[in-house]
């Protein structure tokens, strides 16, 4: 029988206590502690948008409680989901200990430092007003940098030291992976966009409402969200396809319908970024890019979840 034509019958179940319990159980020991770290920059986004909704103060600026929130968010998706897809990994548990132990200790690092700036009440970024100020923008690089190395690696070991089986879940954490990386080479790009401009004295675009910008209105970090955070969407497809009864060619077809619409909206939000133009200022030509991307990452995510749920009755 050929494989890529088989099904697997499969009756979904409800995710519930014993599920995140038995998940726990699964997670290699390095893994779980990523996953706590995860769990922790969830805690502090969470008390931080307490604090925020309490102060009254501004969302937007480079002075705030916005990115305790927003970094504390992405952090804990970031380490919560590379936790899960490690265990899709075939490596020797020193490997996992140096790069999932590098990677969460870079997390904390990076997560309160940017905490620590916003309770001193100054910017967290290309802040070198004090030698503390300098030290502390340092460190986030550093803490970045590792960030980078750690995610690199697990995204060449995603092609090298993938498990057999579950072809569609694995390809989608690889093209997941692949964005991620991506949006880590953005993140690189707004730092070096940002320090030349802060040094210039141009204050301005650097330290606007919306951070980093490039020429009249490119907001630099928009197209870094939209590629960090594809780890989490396309292997939350690959998940959901694995469990619905279809042939492994129809679940792989139908990943690879929603990474390449993913990629056709971060596109749009590259170009848009840096060619100076604002977020939704789009072209006619550029609205029907990413409305495309848009139906082709949706579009599976409805088929899908209908199968799943078709699995109940």
């Amino acid at each position: 029988m050929n494989p890529a034509t088989t099904t697997q019958r499969l009756r979904p179940s409800v995710p519930g206590p014993s599920h995140l319990r038995r998940g726990w159980r699964e997670l290699s020991p390095p893994a779980k502690v990523l996953a706590a770290v995860g769990l922790l920059m969830a805690a502090s986004a969470a008390f931080h948008s307490v604090v925020f909704l309490i102060s009254g103060t501004a969302w937007e600026g480079p002075v705030g409680w916005r990115k305790p929130i927003t970094f504390g968010l992405s952090l804990a998706l970031t380490a919560i989901t590379l936790a899960l897809t490690d265990a899709r990994l075939k490596r020797r548990p020193a490997t996992a200990w140096i790069l999932l132990g590098a990677l969460s200790a870079a997390i904390v690092a990076e997560g309160a430092l940017v905490t620590l700036q916003a309770w001193r009440g100054v910017p967290s970024h290309f802040n070198n007003a004090t030698p503390f100020d300098a030290a502390a923008f340092s460190a986030m690089g550093l803490a970045v940098t590792v960030i980078v190395v750690v995610i690199v690696s697990l995204a060449i070991l995603s092609f090298t030291s993938a498990r057999p089986g579950q072809p569609a879940l694995t390809l989608s954490i690889r093209a997941g992976m692949v964005l991620l990386v991506a949006g880590q080479v953005l993140g690189v790009a707004i730092i070096a966009i940002g320090e030349p401009a802060v040094l210039a004295g141009n204050d301005a675009a650097v330290f606007g409402p919306e951070g980093v910008v490039v020429g009249a209105a490119g907001v630099l970090k928009s197209p870094h969200g939209i590629a960090l955070h594809a780890i989490q969407v396309l292997p939350l497809l690959g998940w959901l396809v694995q469990h619905v009864t279809w042939s492994d060619a129809r679940r792989r077809r139908t990943v690879w319908t929603a990474a390449i619409g993913y990629a056709l909206v971060l596109a749009v939000s590259v170009f848009q970024a840096y060619t100076g133009q604002a977020q939704f200022a789009l072209s006619f030509a550029a609205l029907a890019v990413a409305a495309g991307g848009l139906i082709l990452v949706g579009l599976p995510f409805v088929q899908a979840g209908a199968a799943f749920l078709r699995g109940f009755r």
